[in-house]
């Protein structure tokens, strides 16, 4: 499980909440909620391995390495402000999550509307502190340990989710200049 978090939190994407319905056992209802994308994530990885398909994981491989691509020019575009990129987002995580199942229908991934997590902060949305962590862990990474993890989360605890997702934007801009691409680094 310690390389699936790693593989997760190496995922370009935040976090985001993926619409789900949860049946509560107590009162035999639908409820709907939302659920972490990189815990979903972290499952579609499991069966992945489980299955063990050389050619199903090449396949999917090749198509979130050219998705992950997709992505980062979302992200190092300066015209793109927080919406496009969270809508952008939605786009890749659900075709990443599609990748795993690439011979079934596209599924109906739904996401919380952009309006409705934009002003949630780290305090008051369990996903949206993950994507703070999320931010602090890629940062801190890039870094090289320049300064703490906590130092680097301390200032996101306060944002609002539309202004994290411009940070995502700073370091993935960051990264395209500084940093390989993946297809460098495959190639």
């Amino acid at each position: 499980m310690d390389l699936l978090g790693t593989i997760v939190a190496a995922n370009p994407c935040p976090p985001l909440p993926l619409q789900v319905k949860r049946r509560d056992l107590r009162s035999d209802k639908d409820i709907d909620g939302f659920a972490n994308t990189h815990h979903v994530l972290m499952q579609a990885y499991v069966h992945a391995m489980q299955r063990d398909c050389v050619k199903d994981n090449a396949q999917r491989e090749k198509t979130q390495t050219e998705l992950t691509c997709v992505l980062q020019s979302a992200f190092c575009d300066p015209s793109n402000d927080s919406e496009k990129l969270y809508n952008s987002c939605t786009t890749f995580t659900r075709a990443y999550l599609h990748a795993f199942m690439p011979n079934r229908p596209v599924m109906d991934a739904r996401f919380a509307s952009y309006d409705d997590v934009a002003s949630d902060t780290y305090a008051n949305n369990p996903i949206i502190r993950s994507a703070c962590e999320h931010l602090a862990g890629l940062k801190f990474y890039d870094e090289g340990g320049e300064r703490t993890y906590d130092a680097i989360l301390e200032p996101l605890k306060t944002m609002p989710f539309s202004q994290v997702l411009s940070k995502y934007a700073e370091v993935h801009t960051t990264r395209s200049i500084d940093i390989p691409s993946i297809t460098e680094i495959v190639e």
